[in-house]
């Protein structure tokens, strides 16, 4: 009977001390160590639960859920093996998400509009005071000879000279005169123009807002944590941070 007793006694002794170590087996830890790009500013959710911002995690064995975004990346959702008593490293590349390519594109167009808006407008500008310079030349020059044939047709004593002058180079002169007036005119204008859009196109382009940047993926990681409450209802723990460190 006693050795029956002991028997059983030893058989407990047994069965205990290997739930004892199945216990510990399945409560180890092991260590993730994460290396995600961007290094630095990013964040994930752990299991569906907790939101973190840690390098190191001491987990327990077995799958752990990690989704891990960073701002304007993509979320990538995985699932890794913790070992007990070990440490893995994990390396992410967190790939830019659509929209900031889309909002690089758009910046990039924005920042090549001042070329359009503020440097042609100033080429043309320029052009056509060029032009209203060359025209006020020319006008100025057939102005100053039809005075020196004005000067010559009172001044000169010569019948044939002043023949000439009356019905020949004054009229031409006269000619000229009004030509190089009206192309003054006509470049001036087209000057004063060319200027007054200039001033508008440097105004337009100085108010332009530069296009924003919405991160769809934040809003979508910010939504990963929800816990229902007694009453039906729930809170968002988007904003909450839980270090394991």
């Amino acid at each position: 009977m006693s050795t029956r007793k002991n028997f059983i006694g030893i058989s407990m002794r047994a069965c205990a001390c290997v739930l004892l170590c199945s216990s510990a087996s399945a409560q180890s830890t092991g260590k993730l160590r994460l290396l995600v790009d961007p290094g630095h500013d990013f964040a994930f959710v752990l299991d569906g639960k907790h939101r973190m911002q840690s390098r190191e995690l001491d987990l327990l064995e077995g799958n752990h859920r990690l989704q891990i975004w960073a701002p304007t990346r993509t979320i990538v959702d995985t699932t890794v093996y913790v070992r007990g008593g070990s440490t893995r490293e994990l390396l992410i590349r967190l790939p830019f998400s659509p929209e900031y390519r889309a909002h690089e594109e758009e910046l990039r167009k924005f920042r090549g509009r001042p070329w359009l808006q503020k440097a042609l407008p100033t080429v043309v500008t320029v052009g056509a005071g060029a032009w209203t310079l060359a025209a006020y030349l020319k006008y100025a020059k057939a102005g100053k000879q039809l005075d020196t044939d004005e000067e010559l047709y009172r001044t000169s004593a010569d019948p044939a000279e002043i023949a000439e002058l009356k019905y020949q180079s004054i009229p031409e002169h006269q000619d000229d005169f009004k030509k190089a007036n009206t192309m003054l005119i006509i470049s001036g204008s087209v000057f004063a123009l060319a200027a007054a859009g200039t001033i508008w196109s440097y105004l337009r382009a100085g108010n332009a807002p530069a296009p924003t940047f919405d991160d769809k993926e934040r809003v979508r990681f910010d939504g990963l944590v929800w816990v229902p409450s007694a009453d039906g209802h729930g809170t968002w723990l988007a904003g909450l941070t839980l270090p394991l460190r």
